[in-house]
């Protein structure tokens, strides 16, 4: 469910976009409320991309007045949230009072290639911001945040409410992050003679396997109300791919070569993820040559930055799930029924190889 930010190079390193929060003209042991300039910057952006300032702005450079009689808004309020937005970065501000896109705001115009406005719309909603208000709850109990602040379980409270489903839904279909390319870029999913993706959504991924591998055909498996949107997504396929409605809690598909789950497991605890895996396992039976293929962050070791350390937050919080380091991903492999077959490397998106034991 988590949008995948743009990670720094692996060099161990925190980027200069975290420590450039930071006033080094205040006391050391002061610095840190750097951090709430983030927190301001993200409340004036917000505003900014729901009136839809940025597809006013891609069409050319507009006046505070412009922009007002625009979006209905106050010129003097827009004018101050947009005058904060531009000090981040994300517009331009000239000297004559006109507001333009700047190449850090290009992602949020809506319908933009390779666009994220969908996705920061999601991570910034209240139902994403409350939790934060009482992670000490979650560090005391146990409970997700999410629940003590809106009195149910993330996916529950998604399906009873269908204008907050839809917000989760479009931000999942922008939700592609560059280190998953570099990932498959050095993978041969051909190898495989059938490849079935688990909690694969509409099929997007696998449908981009399939074209690129000719000779692989592919299982989709996800809950029915998901899979029955794939139509579109498959068309030009449908001879090669056969869809499945399922619960992966109770079982996939058997029969398959590999065994693919992609930016999932991150969604649950290590009971309910061991579960999954199992479920997979069982699907599997006595096919040594089977694989398991986990695709997720892999964290770095104590002390190194690591954007996924703080995603990791964010499943704590919301869904009571966990970013792993490559001992927990073994840990809830193993008690599967699974052993790692690769050697993946820590700090971003790794795609994590195990075999059948």
């Amino acid at each position: 469910m988590n949008p995948q930010p743009t990670t720094a190079p692996d060099t161990g390193a925190a980027p200069q976009g975290v420590t450039g929060w930071f006033d080094p003209g205040l006391p050391e042991q002061q610095q840190v409320l750097g951090f709430l300039y983030a927190k301001w910057a993200i409340g004036a952006l917000r505003a900014v991309v729901e009136l839809r300032v940025p597809d006013l702005l891609a069409q050319r450079a507009r006046t505070v007045a412009e922009l007002a009689a625009a979006t209905g808004a106050d010129a003097d309020n827009l004018y101050r949230v947009l005058r904060a937005v531009a000090a981040a970065g994300v517009l331009h501000e000239d000297d004559e009072g006109r507001f333009s896109v700047a190449p850090l705001g290009a992602g949020l115009v809506s319908g933009a290639e390779g666009g994220i406005r969908e996705m920061f719309l999601f991570a910034s909603d209240p139902m994403l911001w409350r939790p934060y208000e009482n992670l000490a709850h979650t560090v005391r109990t146990g409970e997700p945040a999410f629940v003590a602040s809106f009195g149910a379980p993330f996916y529950e409270y998604t399906k009873a409410h269908p204008e907050k489903a839809a917000v989760l839904d479009k931000a999942m279909l922008q939700n592609k992050y560059p280190g998953v390319e570099r990932v498959f870029a050095g993978f041969d999913f051909g190898r495989f003679a059938t490849i079935a993706d688990v909690g694969g959504g509409r099929g997007h991924f696998l449908a981009e396997v399939l074209r690129d591998n000719p000779r692989v055909t592919g299982v989709l498996a996800d809950q029915p109300h998901t899979v029955a949107e794939s139509k579109e997504v498959f068309e030009g396929l449908e001879d090669r791919v056969t869809v499945v409605g399922c619960d992966f809690f109770v079982e996939v598909p058997a029969g398959c070569d590999a065994y693919f789950i992609k930016h999932t497991l991150h969604n649950w605890d290590n009971a309910h993820a061991t579960r999954i895996l199992r479920t997979i396992r069982k699907a599997i039976g006595d096919n040594p040559d089977a694989r398991l293929l986990i695709v997720e962050n892999l964290l770095r070791g104590p002390g190194e930055w690591d954007i996924g350390k703080l995603i990791d937050i964010e499943s704590l919080a919301v869904l009571g799930g966990r970013e792993r380091s490559l001992g927990e991903w073994n840990r809830v492999a193993g008690d599967a029924g699974f052993t790692l077959a690769g050697d993946p490397v820590p700090g971003d998106i790794a795609l994590l190889e195990y075999r059948p034991v």
